[in-house]
Order: structure tokens, then sequence, then C-alpha cells
């Protein structure tokens, strides 16, 4: 490797016979607005000050020569470099005189004056784009702007680029073109040539760019095709293929869905891409079988958000529906599920079946306002945890609805009796996205659909807090109570096309606009026409209704087939008696969802303080500062920096955090309790599953 100072104009731009190859898996260009105005602000200033300006680190290697031409690839610096060669073609274009015209022009292209070096279509211009870009590079420097995709950053910047010079040159901040061309032989560089021997993946990620910060899919984009001969290939076969599937915007959600569903714990954003490298080398990948496999799951994640053909229709309007209520923490069980379907294991009407099920569970919990923070975790450890025994992949459904049946956590299935009490008492409105969802559900059972997308939620009763003297005198005595307690609840909920125009006015006028047949609900209307009062006891008798309408579009088949997932030896417990913990071995605790095998109550407490130090360290970094006694009763310092305060001399990884040890059973679920309460987690989303481990008599006897 040979490192020395650079002019991005000397030593990249304007030498003859030479191209420079973006490879396939850099990033796109994508510099944004206020990047490319920087940086013509600061090769003017260059220029007015006559002083160089740095512009970071171009790393680059020979590829070949081919017809007297030098071909390079840059590792580091193409976004750079590109938008350098777009500003260039807004000056060429600008330029009034034909000397100033030869200067850009040979500046972009190379030339071949004696035609001897077979300089084609091919090798004229000097850089040369990924492919999604250099297509439409080649149509900018060949003056096709009709032909120009307009939304690409390519023609969005060189339309800047324009705009600026001439603003530049109207207000004589420059006199000429030439004078921004000065500015730019005043940009240096860091130029780093590899050589054959020098690590391209490894110094591409020590290098500390001043362009746009790289993204989880632009590391392993790189990763995957960076060392790879056949990248071309690579890239055409799988990378552009999951990047059409996926689009720019959910690439990064996608990367780190796979990685969760593919390790214990949690991968986050600064050590997705360290996590993602050390799946790669333990799983023996090569290049192409990951992106196989990346690819395989970006195809589910694909139909997951917006459907596939060759899925039923059934199976697509169940995923559009869980995406509409935002449940996407649910791919990471479903990246197992369509596996199993693609193998073969479950029929298409099962997977259905199974959909129903998971959108029936999502609608109950949100309505009941069960906490999603268990979610994550509890879809990421649900398929592991139902089929831990091959077998019940037998009974597919059954088993999955008989695991919910069976938790004692809250993450356990809502009865249709506390659904209904959920769906008539709660704030729907307050949860948008749903209360449009089940109003358009029970708008369109059995029937033509109709399209609710223009429709809004409107009140029966108003919102308004100063309510008519009509609607106080139909509501009655407590109409204060009864607005406040029945306001945005089911019953008094609807959907039309009309909702400024009803506003507050009077119930009589509202009916009447609401039967209008462009308001198009029909089903919601039925409990409202034959009113001729609205209060509390007409808003509790259409919610009865409702709700009972929903319980059915919403229902759970019951499984055919029992299957128990009790151990008998073992039983779950919760930390709010913790006596019973006493003479107990436990196999595993659940916190927030999440599943964490565990053989004694020591290693359990660890395994908590680790995973709520990761979720928030400032709460145990705290109690650690101020030396804190966690139980008022107790003596023990449990938290501390200094080794002499506490019990034991176990620390927390990587900190200077001493935790103390050595407590008992039921002082650890204590401390549990505590823990729970300062990070303000419900004590419901914690259990521990354990057996007793105290001899009988008849144990001790024979013993």
């Amino acid at each position: 490797m040979i490192i020395e100072p650079g002019r991005i104009i000397n030593d990249f731009i304007e030498p003859n016979k030479r191209q420079y190859a973006i490879p396939v898996y850099q990033r796109n260009y994508e510099w944004s607005k206020e990047q490319c105005e920087k940086l013509l602000e600061d090769i003017v200033i260059a220029y007015k000050k006559d002083k160089t300006h740095f512009c970071g680190s171009v790393v680059y290697a020979l590829l070949e020569e081919k017809h007297n031409i030098f071909y390079y690839v840059i590792i580091d610096g193409q976004q750079r470099l590109t938008t350098i060669y777009i500003l260039l073609k807004a000056l060429l274009d600008l330029a009034e005189t034909e000397s100033e015209k030869d200067v850009f022009t040979e500046a972009l292209f190379n030339k071949d004056k004696f035609d001897t070096y077979d300089v084609d279509t091919a090798s004229k211009l000097k850089l040369k784009p990924i492919k999604s870009d250099n297509f439409q590079l080649f149509l900018l420097m060949e003056n096709k702007y009709d032909e120009i995709d307009k939304s690409s950053g390519i023609w969005r910047n060189y339309e800047l680029f324009t705009t600026l010079v001439k603003e530049y040159l109207a207000n004589n901040t420059v006199e000429n073109v030439k004078e921004i061309y000065k500015g730019l032989e005043k940009l240096i560089c860091a130029k780093i040539k590899l050589d054959g021997d020098d690590n391209a993946q490894e110094i591409f990620e020590r290098i500390n760019s001043t362009g746009v910060p790289l993204r989880l899919p632009d590391k392993i984009r790189n990763f995957v095709l960076m060392t790879d001969a056949e990248q071309e290939k690579l890239y055409e076969n799988y990378w552009l293929k999951i990047e059409t599937l996926l689009t720019k915007d959910n690439m990064s959600a996608f990367f780190l869905d796979y990685l969760n569903m593919k390790i214990d714990g949690f991968a986050k954003d600064e050590n997705a891409y360290d996590v993602f490298k050390k799946i790669y080398v333990d799983g023996s990948y090569t290049n192409e079988s990951m992106l196989s496999e990346l690819l395989h799951y970006a195809e589910f994640y694909h139909a997951f958000l917006y459907g596939d053909e060759k899925y039923s229709g059934e199976v697509n309007s169940l995923l559009g529906s869980l995406q509409k209520l935002k449940q996407t923490t649910i791919f990471l069980f479903l990246f197992k599920v369509f596996d199993d379907f693609e193998k073969g294991t479950l029929e298409q009407s099962e997977l259905e079946k199974l959909l129903r099920f998971l959108l029936a569970y999502s609608v109950r919990r949100t309505i009941c306002e069960v906490g999603s923070n268990s979610l994550r975790g509890l879809y990421k450890t649900l398929y592991a945890r139902v089929f831990v025994n091959e077998k019940n992949k037998e009974n597919y459904y059954d088993a999955i609805v008989c695991f919910f049946m069976q938790l004692t956590s809250k993450d356990a299935l809502i009865d249709d009796e506390t659904f209904k009490i959920g769906l008539k008492r709660n704030n729907l409105y307050r949860k948008n996205a749903l209360c449009k969802y089940l109003l358009s559900a029970i708008e369109n059972q059995g029937k033509e659909q109709i399209k609710t997308d223009n429709l809004t939620i409107e009140h029966i009763m108003p919102q308004n807090k100063n309510l008519s003297t009509s609607w106080q005198i139909m509501l009655g005595d407590n109409w204060q109570e009864d607005r406040d307690k029945y306001l945005h609840t089911l019953g008094n909920l609807t959907l039309t096309a009309y909702n400024s125009e009803l506003g507050d006015k009077p119930f009589s006028e509202k009916k009447k606009l609401l039967e209008d047949a462009h308001s198009k609900t029909i089903t919601l209307y039925e409990d409202v026409k034959d009113c001729d009062v609205w209060n509390a006891s007409a808003i509790e008798s259409r919610a009865e209704k409702l709700s009972d309408t929903i319980i059915k579009l919403f229902s759970v088949d019951k499984p055919e087939v029992e299957i128990s997932f009790a151990d008998p030896r073992y039983k779950e417990y919760t930390c709010d008696n913790p006596d019973d913990a006493t003479y107990k071995t436990p196999n595993y605790y659940i916190l927030q969802g999440e599943r964490v095998i565990c053989t004694n109550f020591a290693e359990m407490l660890r395994s908590i303080v680790d995973r709520l130090y990761a979720q928030d360290s400032s709460i145990i970094n705290d109690m650690a500062k101020k030396d804190e006694q966690i139980i008022s009763w107790s003596q023990n310092v449990m938290f501390s920096y200094d080794v002499e305060k506490i019990s034991g001399d176990y620390k927390l990884s990587d900190t200077g955090i001493y935790e103390s040890t050595g407590f008992s059973a039921s002082h650890i679920m204590w401390i549990i309790q505590a823990l729970l309460d300062r990070y303000d987690i419900d004590r419901s989303d914690f259990v521990y599953n354990a057996r007793s481990n105290k001899k009988t008599d008849e144990q001790t006897i024979n013993s």
C-alpha cells in the first residue's frame, strides 16, 4: 500500500487513457443537496483564497491495462469523484468559449488523437459508476437528457450544480467557469494505492470516510462482493434482486431481522455488522451461499411487506392486515414458518389458518392493552419453544395455539370474555390504525368490499368538551361523566366521508348525513338509524353488538389435538412470592418474552443483570456510583465500582462495575423484583420455570 498526497484534478481527472470503475459492492450514488452545495462553496473559497482544501481519501487499485488504457477500481472515494465528475459536466454545458469547453472535455473524456488505442464508447468516459448509475451517467455525458431518469441522483445533482453555478456567475461570485475549475485544482486528498498484498476489505473497513456514513446494507454488500472474483455475477444474480425486492427503505430492517433470527439475543445497529461477520465465519459460508440465503429470506420479507402471487389471496390478505397493524416483530417467527411451508411441512390451508390466528392474537392483545415490549422476544423464541419436539409439526396449528393457551405470562392468548370487555370499554380511537381496521372489517363482512381509504373515523357523540345544550340534554344529568367514559369507545365510533361536515351537529342532523348513500357505511350505521336519542344506553347497546361481530371476525379455532408443553416436574413461577424459589432448581426464565436457559438462580440473576444493563446502562451505573442497597432491609450493596464494598468479586462484562453474589434463591427473587421495578418493567413480564429439589421423607430414608 502506497500513501501519498494527491490532487483530485491532477492525479485522477486530467490524466488521459485512464478509467476509474466503481465496483458493484459499492453503494449507489447518493450525495445530498447539502453536501453538493458545501463542496461547491469549498471549491470557490479555495480559488478565492488561493489555498488547498482537503476532501478526504481516495483508495484505488490497478485492475488491468488493456489497449494502453489503465483501468482502476475505486475502493473508497467514489461519492466524491462521481460528484466532481457531475460538476465538470455542468461546467462544460455552461462554458461559453471553445477553449473553456476543450478544458472540460479533456478532463471528462479519454482522447485517442491518432486512433491507435481503440478508445471505444465503453472506455471513453474516465469514470464508470456501478451499473444502475453508470447508464444514467452515460446518458448525461452523451447529452441524452430526455432519456435520463429524472429521479436519479446523477440527474438531480447535475441540475443542482447547473443552477448553483448560474447563481455564482449572476451575482459575480466568480467571473467564469474557469475560476471554478481553478478551485477544483485546489482539492487535495490522501491518495492510497493498493497492491496485490493488501487486504482491500480490511483497509476499507478502517477508513474513516468523509462522505455519507455506511449503513448496515452497504457494509454487508461490501463484505460479500468486494473480495470475490465473480462479484459482477453475484451482484446480478443475488444482490440486485434483493435490492429490487426490498427497496432501499426496508433493507436495514430486513438485515436486522435476518441476524436476529440467526442468533441468540439481539443484534443492535452498532454491533450488527460484527454479528453478520461472525455468522458468516461460524457458518462456513461462501459469498455465494450467504447471498443465496439472504435472497431466500428477502423473498419472504417481500411477501410479508407487499404480498406475493405465489401465495394464495388469503395469505396475502392476512399478511397485509398484519402489516397494516404494524405487527412487524412477527417476521422473526414467520421466517421459520414460511421455510416450513416451502418444505411442504404444512399445507396452504394450515398456513392461512395459522396467519388468521396470529392476526386474531395481535388484535386481541392490542385491544386489551397488553404491553408490546415482550413481543420481540416472544416471536424470536416462539418457533424453538413450540417445536422443541419435532413431532409437534405433525399438528402444526394445534401446537402453536396450545402453546399460547398454556402460557402463564402476559403473552398468553386472551379469551373471548376479556376481549369483549376490552372492546367495549377501552379507548379504541387512540389506536387509530387498529380502530379504522376493525371498523372497516365490520363494514365489509360478508359482502362486496368497499374501499375505506378515503373514509375517516367519526365520533357520533362529538369530541368537543363544550357540548352543545341539545347534546347535554340528550345525554342526561351525567353527561360529562358519560362523555368521558364512552367518547372514544367502540359504540360511539363509525366511518364516514363527511368527518369535517358532521362536527358538533345535533344528533338528528348527523343521522341524516350518515344515512347519505355517499357515506357508504351501511352496517356501521344500522344500529344508529333507529335511535331517537344517543346516550350511554344507546352506545352500550351498539358496543355489545359490534363487539360480538368483532369476536366472530377474530375468533380462534380450537385445537383438534391437545398438545401439552408442561413438564410434570416443572412449574412456572413469578417473582411475586420470592419464597417459591426455595428448594427449587430452575431451567429457564422468560423476560419480556425472551426465554433464557439457566441452571441455577445465581446464573439467572447474572443473566438478567447483563440484559438490563444492555437495555439501559445508566440505571445500574447510577446504583454502582451510589453504592446503593437495592433492597431496604438488606445490608448488601448490590453494585459498586469498589470491589471492597460488595460481596464476592464478580464483575459485569466489559465494565468496571462489581456485582454482589452469594444470595439465597428467595433473596435473588427479591433482587429481581427490585430491578424490574427500577427499570419500570411490569413484574408479569418475568416468569421462571423450576422444579423442586427438596427430598421427600421416602427419598431421605432410601438415601
